[in-house]
């Protein structure tokens, strides 16, 4: 099956493409647009084609741009919400609130640890994750070297003599050729001085039910070009590059769209609350990074029966018991409408009868919330 063949070689995708990595977070009129200017440039890119799909479903408004304003900072926190909740999440907006205008950690674990009333291995443990798992990659690091090393895992390169080579070369400006290679790759600081907002996202995938089937289409499905057998090495190269990224991009963002509609289902045609679905499963299932893919379904929006959402927004990680944070919320609802007296605990008490055993302190949370 061509999906399986494709994912075979995810494992080194960081190694295989190089700087082109950066080119799977692009939103499909962003990557089709510097698509054609590599192909202006690059005369081994010929026949590039960018198709209009003819489908009955198919609206002029889906091409339009997408207001999504949202401020760097409010970024990470949409994506932490995402991954996180309860004592975790404010742990982790305290660790934002500690690093400086180049994203690295400034603040004190143990004052955190204190803050919250729990053990500093916790603290440590959020950090980490906010630093390999959330965009962009390296935020909340703790020093250079840790900032490198980072970046080179996502490169399939876990060498710290190689981290530690790098840093002599800020400190000192000597280096070998590979370092130097590498410098050329990699970010300097986890925030970029021209770091922008996210203004603006565009269709990328659009959901469409046709009685009992549901229909997928991906932008990037729409989008074709030939590379020449003859020509300049080097622009050949470049060429493969960008058609590997483009077949990937398409791997990955079906199965992504496949697993929607498979696990939300309910919310997509009865309004159902959404379900659990962690970016990591899907991660494992097609072997690749959760950063990876994460930096993937950022900035990309779904058409779907039901409005347009960001495909960020149907990734929900599962609480205590398995459920996930919108169907306690219901279940939350539903009891404070029939008993709107009862207590934080009284209110945990009946959830426990439901299967849902959440402590106290998270219903106030939730209730809050309400």
């Amino acid at each position: 099956m061509k999906l399986q063949t494709a994912v075979k070689v995810k494992p080194s995708l960081n190694l295989v493409l190089g700087p082109y990595i950066n080119l799977i977070a692009k939103d499909s009129n962003s990557f089709l647009q510097q698509l054609e200017e590599e192909a202006q440039r690059n005369h081994c890119i010929t026949h590039l084609v960018a198709r209009r799909p003819k489908f009955f479903f198919w609206q002029e408004e889906y091409k339009r741009d997408i207001p999504a304003p949202q401020s760097f900072w409010d970024n990470l926190m949409s994506q932490l919400r995402f991954e996180l909740d309860g004592i975790e999440l404010e742990i982790a907006q305290a660790i934002l609130e500690n690093i400086d205008h180049k994203g690295f950690f400034v603040g004190d674990e143990e004052q955190i640890a204190k803050d919250f009333g729990v053990h500093k291995d916790l603290v440590e443990d959020v950090r980490e994750f906010i630093a390999t798992e959330i965009e962009p990659v390296g935020i909340a690091s703790k020093s250079y070297e840790e900032f490198f090393c980072i970046q080179l895992r996502e490169m399939g390169m876990d060498k710290p003599e190689l981290c530690q080579r790098i840093v002599e070369f800020i400190k000192k400006g000597k280096a070998d050729g590979q370092v130097k290679d590498l410098l050329g790759r990699l970010r300097l600081r986890p925030i970029d001085a021209d770091q922008s907002p996210y203004t603006v996202g565009s269709v990328d995938i659009i959901l469409e039910r046709d009685q009992d089937d549901w229909i997928i289409l991906l932008m990037d499905d729409f989008v074709d070009f030939s590379v020449k057998e003859e020509g300049d090495k080097e622009q050949k190269e470049k060429a493969l590059k960008w058609q590997k990224v483009l077949e990937i991009r398409r791997t990955v963002l079906r199965r992504c769209a496949q697993r929607i509609v498979q696990r939300q289902e309910g919310f997509l045609l009865k309004g159902e609350p959404l379900k659990p679905l962690k970016l990591s499963q899907l991660a494992e299932e097609l072997g690749i990074s959760v950063s990876l893919l994460s930096r993937l379904v950022s900035n990309k929006y779904v058409k779907t029966p039901v409005g347009i959402y960001p495909l960020r927004f149907f990734f929900k990680r599962e609480s205590k018991g398995g459920y996930s944070t919108e169907e306690v919320l219901r279940a939350i609802r539903e009891i404070l409408q029939k008993h709107p007296k009862l207590s934080d605990a009284e209110v945990s008490l009946l959830l426990k009868g439901r299967g849902i055993d959440i402590s106290r302190r998270t219903v106030c949370k939730y209730r809050k919330m309400l």
